[in-house]
């Protein structure tokens, strides 16, 4: 209970108190816009069309969703979910290691920035709520500023991103991919997410994705 309520409490200071102006600007379309990768490069890795099931988790990258979902073509909106309420148009308040959704409920899931504020117990279980909720044929891309090899850099970066957290721990490809292995995903793949203005921090993308429903009838009936 500490834990929850340190990570949202920062993030209410972060949104509601003295930086709030800058919170808002970092958090609106064109500031996510400016530190995310393109936005076709995002609809292209998770196939996200029209009628498909879009949820958006994540630390003000509500209103990037819904750009994300508008350049789609989508014509449902994505379902939106964070920590705290704010500043973007968030639908629910949640928290990763128990997402409010039944099994399968999305197609295409997109997580901004939103990892380096928890310890690698609640970063496995949040991949298994992203397993559990993710229909089958369906994508999870989760986009994270990684580490470098300068150790004094990394203790730099770590105060810079450090707004809106109340810990901040930087992950790189191996340590992500071992937390979201062995949950039942068919596929974890690095992927090159383009590029990027602010900050000059590299970035690691990790899409993580389901069979389809046929593939694994398939396979089943094979090995049967």
């Amino acid at each position: 209970m500490r834990r929850r309520r340190a990570a949202r409490e920062a993030r209410e200071r972060w949104v509601f108190g003295e930086t709030a102006p800058l919170a808002r600007g970092i958090n609106s379309q064109a500031g996510m816009a400016a530190i995310t990768p393109r936005v076709q490069r995002v609809i292209s890795l998770l196939e996200l069309a029209p009628g498909r099931r879009y949820l958006d988790i994540g630390c003000g990258t509500a209103a990037f969703a819904h750009l994300i979902a508008a350049r789609a073509g989508m014509e449902e909106p994505p379902v939106t979910a964070d920590l705290a309420p704010g500043p973007g148009p968030v639908e629910l308040l949640a928290w990763p290691e128990k997402l409010p959704f039944a099994d399968e409920s999305f197609d295409c899931i997109t997580s901004f920035y939103f990892l380096r504020r928890f310890d690698d117990d609640v970063t496995h279980a949040f991949a298994q709520e992203l397993r559990r909720v993710l229909a089958p044929g369906g994508a999870a891309l989760v986009v994270e500023v990684a580490p470098v090899k300068s150790e004094w850099l990394n203790r730099l970066h770590t105060r810079l991103l450090g707004a809106g957290c109340a810990q901040v721990d930087l992950r790189g490809w191996g340590r992500l991919s071992a937390l979201f292995t062995e949950v039942g995903f068919d596929a974890i793949d690095l992927v090159n997410v383009g590029p990027f203005v602010l900050p000059p921090i590299p970035r690691v993308g990790v899409l993580l994705r389901r069979a389809p429903a046929a593939a694994v009838k398939d396979e089943s009936e094979a090995a049967g």
